[in-house]
């Protein structure tokens, strides 16, 4: 038996608003018609259309970073899947809890292999998600959305994928098919709140080490956000150096750039790591290499502690002394106390004095780099460009880093403080940031967002700019114009051994694009600015004026 008013489609919009979710973002196709009529008759859904399928999930995954809650992306069967399948591989590598939807071809095409057909679309995408099915019956449709949305809740979060049939989705439930248990959405709050906490013993035991070592180093990662404030005591408990994980593995900036506690990056100056004999990485995965040549290490002679919510992390790649598995806030709260206990106040006073200095270093360097740029009407540095957004960013708002070769000078002179998160992309997956800036937008509309992107990179992604025009985001993209892939560029010189090589190389040179023209035809306000000064005010301007804003920057080649 069967109740034919209610459609697989209007179970599986039932599911999502029972679920907390209020935003849909989506590109579809003639498979999704039934669906798409039914999340109309919700007006507590908001649909939000994108123009590209990685664009659509990189939105979800940054509304999912800005809100804790699941981002939902509806594509189109076999080719919309494997448009956005980039977009749930960055997401896999930074733990956001993404849930990828597709309306696939009915049954009866399926078994016939006829157009779009994929009968086993899942197994595209299994490798990098934590979970990915193509439901089976029409009773199974809600149940199958809500273990999508459960696997991509549950620690450590991560994608989901799930398929549905056209016909399911059209075709009416039957009348037993069981409900979804969606009073276990209770979980996701805890888990945010903590989770796991460690035990007396691994706190004591972690607390002894990091008492015995002569120059500790705090290594944080993306899995400490949220945690500044715990990570600012223990660095003064300990007077030890705190540092960021390095970039390839930095999806959260977890600490304020603008602390003065913080060094830098990971191997970002040799002299921090000097004489390092334990290593203290929360919330970080280590040690995560980029290349063969670009590969951080431990430091020689160092031990490691590691806390980290994912107990396949912890130990991994390098032995560790102690390990913990928790949530990192939990674990600083209760390795606090045994810490008081076990520290002796004159070891912690004999590093004061090289940490003031490793201070002031560190910013007389930094002071001397955005001082040293090129003369006039050559582009402006990446550091000077850093330097007039810090003076004109809001005291709220979310930065999204996509500069790719441009990253780690941003990372090094942004100052960003405690309101001023900063999301990045580990996958490598071009075109997410400023895609992911806008689901951020959505997803608070109570604070503005700032995407600074590579060139190459907003024109993987240059469409979105349409959406958040239409979506009327609070958004200013800063596009970093160095004329090309600067990336492929060093690589090809490092391979040849030379410094610089003023040669013309294929694949590498982007000329001649008007980004903010383009902005433009999409109903953004574009400009491009290229005199000292200019990006400070156009930028401050911007935000002021709210709305979506693309400003192109015509930047000098940053050199390794």
């Amino acid at each position: 038996m069967t109740d034919p008013t209610r459609t697989g489609a209007d179970l599986f919009a039932d599911v999502l608003a029972a679920a907390g979710v209020d935003t849909f973002f989506g590109l579809p196709g003639s498979t999704e018609a039934a669906l798409l009529e039914a999340l109309r008759a919700r007006p507590g859904l908001r649909y939000v259309l994108g123009l590209h399928e990685g664009a659509v999930v990189s939105m979800a995954d940054g509304y999912a970073r800005v809100t804790g809650r699941p981002g939902v992306a509806g594509l189109h069967t076999t080719v919309g899947t494997l448009n956005g399948a980039s977009g749930l591989y960055n997401a896999r590598q930074d733990g956001s809890p993404v849930v990828v939807t597709a309306g696939h071809k009915d049954l009866a095409v399926l078994s016939e292999d006829g157009f779009c057909a994929h009968p086993h679309l899942p197994e595209a995408v299994r490798p990098f998600t934590k979970w990915a099915h193509q439901t089976l019956s029409p009773g199974e449709v809600g149940r199958d959305l809500w273990r999508a949305l459960h696997a991509a809740m549950s620690p450590p979060t991560g994608p989901a994928y799930l398929a549905v049939p056209e016909d399911l989705l059209r075709g009416p439930v039957p009348a037993g098919a069981p409900e979804p248990p969606l009073a276990n959405t209770a979980l996701w709050d805890c888990w945010a709140r903590g989770g796991a906490v460690p035990g007396e013993a691994a706190c004591a035991a972690a607390a002894r080490l990091i008492a015995a070592a002569r120059w500790p180093v705090i290594v944080a990662g993306s899995a400490a956000r949220r945690c500044a404030g715990q990570l600012r005591e223990l660095a003064d408990r300990l007077a030890a150096p705190l540092l960021l994980t390095d970039f390839t593995d930095l999806g959260d900036v977890p600490f304020p750039t603008a602390d003065p506690r913080f060094l830098g990056l990971l191997g970002e100056d040799p002299a921090v790591l000097d004489g390092c004999d334990l290593v203290l990485a929360i919330g970080s995965r280590v040690f995560y290499p980029f290349s063969s040549a670009r590969h951080p290490r431990l430091p020689e002679g160092a031990s490691l502690i590691h806390i980290h919510p994912d107990p396949d992390r912890v130990g991994r790649e390098v032995p560790a002394v102690a390990g913990i598995v928790a949530d990192p806030a939990a674990a600083l709260a209760a390795l606090a106390p045994h810490l008081d206990r076990a520290l002796s106040p004159d070891a912690a006073a004999a590093r004061a004095g090289r940490l003031a200095a490793l201070r002031a270093a560190r910013e007389r360097a930094k002071l001397a780099e955005r001082s040293g740029g090129a003369g006039p009407g050559a582009p402006l540095a990446v550091e000077a460009v850093a330097a007039e957004l810090n003076a004109a960013l809001p005291a709220r708002v979310t930065v999204v880093d996509e500069g790719v070769r441009s990253s780690t000078r941003l990372l090094r002179h942004l100052e960003l403080g405690e309101d001023q998160p900063m999301l990045r992309s580990t996958g490598g997956g071009l075109g997410w940031g400023v895609p992911a800036a806008i689901g951020a937008a959505i997803g608070r509309p109570d604070r503005p967002a700032l995407a600074v992107v590579g060139d190459g990179s907003y024109q993987f992604s240059v469409q979105a700019t349409w959406t958040a025009v239409r979506q009327r985001c609070d958004l200013v993209v800063v596009v970093l114009d160095n004329g090309g892939y600067l990336a492929v560029k060093r690589a090809i010189e490092a391979h040849l051994g030379v410094p610089r090589d003023p040669r013309e190389h294929p694949g590498t040179r982007l000329p001649a694009i008007d980004h903010a023209a383009i902005a433009a035809g999409y109903g953004a306000a574009g400009a491009t600015v290229s005199r000292p000064g200019e990006v400070a005010a156009a930028v401050a301007e911007a935000f002021t004026a709210g709305g979506t804003h693309v400003i192109a920057v015509p930047v000098a080649e940053v050199r390794p």
